[in-house]
């Protein structure tokens, strides 16, 4: 597997020098990310693809190559495997699509012949329909949509989608939400599927979190092997597609994937200890909260929100979570009094406008969210934040005090409303501070149960 994430040397089969071309993205990404590998263009027309030599064939490569990509029509996939097998390559990655996943008849047909050929060779193969694996650490990519750097991490993603090292890398970037260590897009996993990934991520020493969407599994204890080891170590998020006969066809047609009754996985998934996302939004959700947060000590949750509805949909968020408002001690009652008014009732969680309005927004989140992070007995601590012009300060700075104060106890924050551009300045900022933000009270308690649910359940498998 690690000549998928870390090879010393790549041919790109079906190298181009039109920029829309597939074989012309690839070589421009280990260009531009600066892979520092050997990068070996394969087209007998061109002499330089990107400023890197161009050779006509496999064989005319003279040193060795560890990894090889193929962007070639379909018909000529099985030759260009045929010739990686006799250059001795470890990993070939075929992004051609029109395999399984047509559903035609020749696409059955060649199917199975690669099928023979990888069964007969020494290498692994991803895919078909597969755009392969990213590693931002060491700028290595076989992505066939152009990428800008990644900022390197603890968090490996992987499934059956090419969106992972292409629309979703790029939004990943842009809003730094969390690190990667590795990206994989399996295709129609003829070869290496889940349990393959699995077993390497749970060794990788980049990785910490690990998240997967997947259509459906081809073995299913080697599944269940891989899956049951990796979340002991490290959190595991899953999103399953296929929940409705719509859906399942829809897996199909996508990757020629049979998508199983989701009733069963549901099952599995929880007795493995794998968070299930119900869709792309709380699957990164979920793993930002596990790339950035501790698990908590308990159910008993702090809250300070400039508004008071963010209260109210925040008590309904827990409810449903099976978490609950933290008792605040008597020292934390008397030191959260000193920011508010006399009239003003004080109360967990809080509503802190009328403390902004007599002790200025720092000061008031500065005293109560250090007064409710003193108290013992508060496990977690939520901040919900809008932004207008009476609410604005250094937030990150602020929160960055906080989270070294107290390393221990989870502290999430949701941002409400506010200017588009200057909210993801204000969401970056949080982030840099080591804060996770969320969308909602309802989209950070379901981290924070996610959170619970797996302290609970390695609690569990550590008992006799």
């Amino acid at each position: 597997m690690k000549s998928f994430f870390a090879p010393e040397s790549i041919a790109v089969v079906g190298a181009s020098d039109k920029p829309l071309k597939a074989g012309a993205v690839m070589v421009k990404n280990l260009r531009h990310l600066g892979y520092a590998g050997a990068v070996y263009p394969i087209n007998p027309r061109l002499s330089e693809v990107y400023g890197f030599r161009c050779y006509p064939s496999l064989e005319a490569v003279p040193g060795a190559v560890e990894n090889t990509v193929l962007a070639v029509p379909r018909q000529a996939v099985p030759e260009e495997l045929r010739k990686a097998a006799q250059k001795g390559v470890r990993a070939a990655v075929v992004a051609t699509a029109g395999f399984a996943d047509a559903g035609d008849e020749q696409g059955r047909a060649l199917h199975e012949e690669i099928r023979r050929i990888r069964d007969g060779a020494g290498f692994r193969l991803m895919g078909p329909n597969s755009i392969g694996t990213v590693s931002p650490a060491s700028g290595f990519t076989t992505s066939i949509t152009t990428l800008e750097p990644l900022p390197p991490g603890p968090v490996a993603v992987f499934g059956q989608s090419g969106m992972f090292a292409s629309g979703f890398a790029r939004e990943l970037a842009s809003e730094e939400r969390f690190g990667i260590s590795r990206i994989a897009c399996l295709g129609n996993k003829l070869d290496i599927a889940e349990p393959d990934v699995l077993e390497y991520l749970r060794t990788d020493p980049e990785t910490r979190v690990a998240g997967m969407y997947f259509e459906g599994v081809t073995n299913g204890a080697a599944f269940r092997r891989a899956a049951a080891r990796l979340a002991r170590m490290k959190p595991l998020v899953a999103v399953k597609s296929g929940k409705s006969e719509l859906g399942r066809a829809a897996a199909a047609g996508h990757t020629g994937t049979m998508a199983g009754e989701d009733a069963i996985f549901a099952g599995l998934l929880r007795q493995l200890g794998v968070e299930r996302a119900r869709d792309f939004e709380e699957f990164f959700d979920l793993l930002e909260g596990f790339a950035r947060l501790p698990l908590p000590a308990g159910d008993r949750v702090g809250v300070v929100s400039i508004t008071g509805v963010g209260c109210v949909l925040w008590a309904d968020a827990a409810a449903e979570e099976g978490l609950r408002p933290a008792t605040l001690s008597p020292q934390t009652l008397s030191r959260t009094r000193e920011v508010f008014p006399d009239w003003a009732p004080v109360r967990n969680p809080v509503d802190m406008w009328s403390a902004i309005e007599r002790s200025g927004v720092e000061a008031a989140y500065r005293a109560l969210s250090g007064a409710l992070l003193d108290d013992s007995g508060v496990d977690a601590l939520l901040c919900i934040f809008t932004l207008i012009p009476e609410s604005e300060f250094d937030a990150q700075a602020l929160f960055a005090e906080l989270r070294r104060a107290h390393p221990e106890k989870p502290l999430l924050s949701c941002l409400i409303g506010g200017d588009a551009e200057r909210a993801l300045e204000f969401r970056r900022g949080l982030r840099r501070a080591g804060v996770p933000v969320f969308a909602s009270p309802a989209r950070a308690m379901r981290v924070l149960g996610a959170l619970r649910r797996r302290a609970s359940w390695l609690t569990h498998e550590a008992s006799p």
